[in-house]
């Protein structure tokens, strides 16, 4: 007999695939079985079907799932902020107040990311803190890989900088630049502490591993390119440079991902890219 990973239905030894889901069916070997026990006492618990990481292994279906819930939650997120905002500040020039309040877009960049974080931790199924720190690679120390990964995004920093791209700035920078009262230092967390964990997080520590569960490491870097460009749309849409200097620094995200167990090699990369804009803005 074998019977589902997923759902936990029963097949004979022919059937290879669940109908169901499609999944590959596991098997029940017929050593471990005791004699005189039920078949169904070797199945499955049907109250808990789905296996929990490290059991389960990622897959790209996974990681389909995870970002169409990533974007519906996403919409739901700013769709219900600006609902409330508009409710307790219907008038114009109140809702451009805080949209260029520090303490609200930090406020806001934290739900954003909570959107993100949420779904991915659901479909990785790391039902522990333990699990989920070892299956993202966060139990790990910085490996040597993470200097390459910091050297390589500083230079693109300073090539972005110098050709093509220097005179494009995230809001973060602009907001902190134009803000003059103690909140512009709130524009700066989502910037330099908040994007390189939760982003990291989700892209490298969880979709790349999805993805490379079904795709060749080609396939899965194409895609999180493709995930970048989309996701960083108002400076790629604006500079040919700097779509590719993101794409550069993505693949060099996703091989340290490859290459090493630790996810702080990418945050630590991610950090220094983003934290070098501070320096960099100083030259303007």
């Amino acid at each position: 007999m074998k019977s589902c990973p997923y759902c936990g239905k029963e097949y004979t030894d022919d059937v290879t695939n669940c109908s169901i889901d499609g999944e590959s069916l596991r098997g029940i070997n017929p050593q471990h079985l005791i004699p005189g026990e039920p078949i169904d006492e070797a199945l499955p618990d049907k109250s808990a079907p789905y296996l929990t990481f490290p059991d389960y292994q990622w897959s790209a279906k996974d990681a389909w799932k995870c970002l169409g819930m990533i974007s519906v939650l996403t919409l739901m997120t700013g769709l219900i902020l600006g609902i409330i905002i508009f409710a307790l500040h219907p008038s114009a020039s109140a809702w451009q107040s805080w949209k260029t309040n520090g303490y609200y877009y930090c406020l806001k960049s934290i739900l954003s990311y909570a959107a993100l974080l949420l779904p991915t931790v659901f479909f990785a199924r790391t039902k522990t803190f333990a699990t989920f720190a070892s299956g993202f690679g966060l139990d790990c120390k910085i490996s040597n890989y993470a200097w390459f990964g910091v050297t390589v995004a500083l230079i693109i920093r300073c090539h972005g900088h110098f050709y093509g791209w220097g005179n494009i700035s995230s809001y973060d920078m602009i907001s902190f630049k134009n803000t003059a009262s103690f909140d512009r230092y709130f524009f700066l967390v989502p910037l330099v502490l908040l994007a390189p964990f939760f982003e990291e997080v989700v892209a490298r520590g969880f979709l790349y591993k999805a993805f490379r569960g079904s795709y060749s490491m080609e396939i899965c870097m194409a895609l999180i390119v493709a995930l970048t460009i989309i996701t960083h749309w108002p400076q790629c849409h604006h500079s040919p440079s700097a779509t590719v200097d993101l794409s550069v620094l993505t693949v060099v995200q996703c091989y340290l991902r490859e290459k090493s167990v630790s996810l702080w090699d990418c945050i630590l990369s991610h950090f220094a890219f983003n934290a070098s804009l501070l320096g960099v803005a100083t030259l303007k």
